[in-house]
């Protein structure tokens, strides 16, 4: 299975928060940073599974047992 990358943007936000967005998941590096120049923003692209940490649960995520 091929690494995925992330096209994740930090948002400075008025009270001097930052949050990071994750605009969209690619199936490569080089497609990750050719959206990053496409939708024209100063992202950065980084490994899926460097940003989920094994402990989070997805958004959307639910589990019924």
């Amino acid at each position: 299975m091929n690494t995925l990358f992330a096209l994740v943007l930090t948002i400075g936000m008025t009270n001097g928060d930052f949050q990071d967005v994750v605009l969209g998941v690619y199936e490569s590096q080089q497609a990750c940073e050719a959206a990053a120049v496409e939708q024209q923003v100063a992202g950065e692209c980084f490994e899926v599974e460097n940003i989920i940490r094994a402990s989070e649960q997805p958004a959307g995520y639910n589990a019924n047992l």
